[in-house]
């Protein structure tokens, strides 16, 4: 009995197989899988559908919502320990505004040092241009002297003459006819020596006599100057430990605390990001297979990744006319660039307060396949180009 049933059981199963084989493809036939989503980063250009026109065409690409005065990186002046952090994420700042501030006791004691040394400097001119009038004393003090030793003189001349015509007659010793002419000799010399001092003083008043060109005096002068800017230098030492807000604009990022050293250098992590954000920019990469295509003034459009049904409009702005690698958003050490792009600017047009700058857009711009948007031109028509 059992040995009857056990190959009506195996029919059984093998029947029941074979229906169950045939409904699931017949499932299949009835359901085809669904065409895969093309990235508008890698889309060709295509036909829009509706138009009928075989030379309109659109080109996807791939943009990133930027400020429209760019990603300001700000970085520090010198290398310094940061003491004071002043904005925040999101923060609105206008130009000029503190951003961040250096530690300046070095810089602020030089500046200290500086001012004493201007003080000393212009105290020395001070007292140089106090010596004026006593030199000027002086020189009056030695035309007298030389007014004095030429009476002298001319006295010693008229007794040594006298003396001269009485010896001939026995008149006076040939003894005192010598002390004469001594004297007048001796006349002779102070009045010599007098003259000399008055070339002296008034050579010591020209030193310190701005009107006869003082040389003393430019030197305290020059010295002061120096002195000054010294202070402006120690002053711009000082300012530079706070940086500021190079425009008015928004801080996007802040990647400095107080206590934390700032390099002066390039970083690959910014100190703190700001821009303008009224109004934002799109920078669409144009695939260099699609440029010949592009239209610089034609409509373009924008949706949110993640949000296809939504649509932002697109105003050309201006293009940068370097075709650059493709810049790789995914973040992975191991990518290879082998696209050249295009980078395209539009103003981005509508609701943008769902928009963050660095977010990425699927951007659609009008074409044409027999308009290329760029082709060898003059130097003059380059010039006449709008960019």
């Amino acid at each position: 009995m059992i040995a009857v049933r056990l190959p009506q059981l195996a029919y059984g199963l093998m029947l029941v197989a074979a229906i169950a084989l045939t409904v699931t493809f017949g499932s299949i036939l009835r359901n085809p899988p669904a065409s895969g989503h093309i990235d508008p980063g890698i889309r060709s250009a295509t036909t829009p559908p509706g138009t009928g026109d075989p030379d309109r065409i659109q080109i996807g690409a791939v943009g990133v919502v930027e400020p429209s005065s760019q990603q300001i990186n700000i970085g520090a002046n010198v290398s310094a320990t940061i003491t004071d952090v002043f904005v925040t994420p999101g923060a609105k700042v206008s130009r000029g505004d503190k951003v961040f501030a250096l530690d300046a006791r070095i810089a602020q004691a030089t500046l200290d040092l500086r001012r004493r040394d201007l003080a000393t400097a212009q105290a020395r001119l001070a007292q140089a241009r106090a010596r004026v009038p006593g030199l000027q004393a002086e020189v009056e003090a030695a035309r007298t002297t030389v007014e004095a030793a030429q009476s002298d003189y001319e006295e010693a001349s008229d007794l040594a003459q006298i003396a001269t015509a009485l010896l001939t007659g026995n008149s006076i010793t040939a003894r005192e006819a010598t002390r004469r002419r001594n004297a007048l000799r001796t006349a002779l010399a102070r009045l010599s020596e007098a003259r000399a001092r008055v070339v002296l003083a008034e050579a010591n008043l020209s030193l310190f006599d701005e009107v006869r060109g003082g040389a003393s005096i430019a030197l305290e002068i020059a010295a002061v100057e120096q002195e000054r800017g010294s202070v402006s230098l120690a002053e711009m030492e000082v300012e530079l430990r706070t940086v500021r807000a190079p425009e008015d604009g928004t801080v996007l990022q802040v990647n400095v605390r107080p206590g934390e050293f700032a390099q002066a250098s390039a970083l690959s992590v910014p100190l703190i990001v700001m821009g303008r954000i009224t109004p934002l920019y799109a920078r669409v990469d144009i695939d260099e297979a699609d440029i010949a295509r592009l239209l610089l003034d034609a409509a373009a459009t924008a949706s949110l990744r993640g949000s296809a049904r939504s649509r932002l409009d697109l105003h050309f702005v201006r293009v940068e006319p370097l075709v650059v690698p493709k810049r790789s958003l995914s973040g992975q050490l191991t990518e290879r660039t082998d696209t050249r792009v295009l980078q395209v600017i539009y103003e981005i047009v509508g609701d943008v307060d769902t928009l963050w700058p660095g977010q990425q857009l699927d951007v659609l711009i009008q074409g044409n396949r027999q308009s290329p948007a760029f082709q060898p031109a003059s130097d003059d028509k380059v010039a006449k180009r709008q960019f």
